[in-house]
């Protein structure tokens, strides 16, 4: 397949071009909103590895917006790309920064992650789930998250992230199914969904009152 080529995956396009996707392009202001929030929040505080999240969470708006308008398959790259450069560093930083994991600690964690996404891919192609099976892992990372950290408020908004994501999962994959009695799809409600698990992810980090163990290493 053609990096130029064209695709038509999801309920809202009816044809080409750049305006057939109007609330799956438009709803992606939400992480925007979401990363403006952060970067607020993080204040003059000196973490570069927070303000990257945030630059991150911005992008990941940035790269399904040109996704759901140029609609090919190097925008669908791009799309798929930020977003997973956003859950690797969040991983990470959580492992590091909430656990107290080292370096090699968090790294083996992200090979775990990384391994259990591709298998779940390749092996849980199940029709309604409508692709979705891509982010079946990066849940569950976030579900272990949410049970083990140590900190209780973090804890707290990790585990609101987790909820909130399954209901994202849902909008996804209903989607296509749902056309014919809801011609938009429920695409949107995935991006509008799955900013405020970013958000409340980032929350997470912002939580304690600061780096415990090796996150400062």
């Amino acid at each position: 397949m053609a990096w130029s080529t064209a695709l038509d995956i999801y309920c809202e396009r009816l044809g080409p071009g750049l305006l057939a996707e109007p609330l799956n392009a438009v709803s992606n202001l939400a992480f925007l909103v979401a990363a403006i929030s952060i970067h607020r929040r993080i204040g003059m505080r000196r973490d570069f590895d927070l303000r990257l999240l945030a630059v991150l969470l911005a992008l990941v708006g940035c790269g399904s917006l040109v996704f759901h308008t140029i609609a090919t398959v190097w925008a669908s790259v791009l799309d798929v790309a930020f977003i997973a450069l956003f859950v690797l560093l969040f991983v990470d930083r959580a492992l590091r920064r909430l656990f107290g994991w080292s370096a090699k600690q968090a790294a083996a964690a992200l090979g775990a992650v990384l391994l259990a996404t591709a298998a779940l891919a390749a092996t849980l192609r199940l029709p309604w789930l409508n692709g979705s099976e891509l982010y079946l892992g990066p849940w569950l990372a976030l579900i272990g998250l949410a049970l083990g950290c140590p900190h209780a408020a973090a804890a707290g908004w990790l585990r609101i992230a987790a909820v909130l994501f399954g209901f994202s999962m849902l909008f996804r994959s209903l989607d296509l199914q749902w056309c014919d009695v809801w011609p938009l799809g429920t695409h949107f409600a995935w991006h509008l969904n799955n900013a405020l698990v970013l958000w409340c992810a980032m929350r997470a980090l912002l939580a304690p009152a600061g780096p415990i163990g090796a996150a400062t290493r």
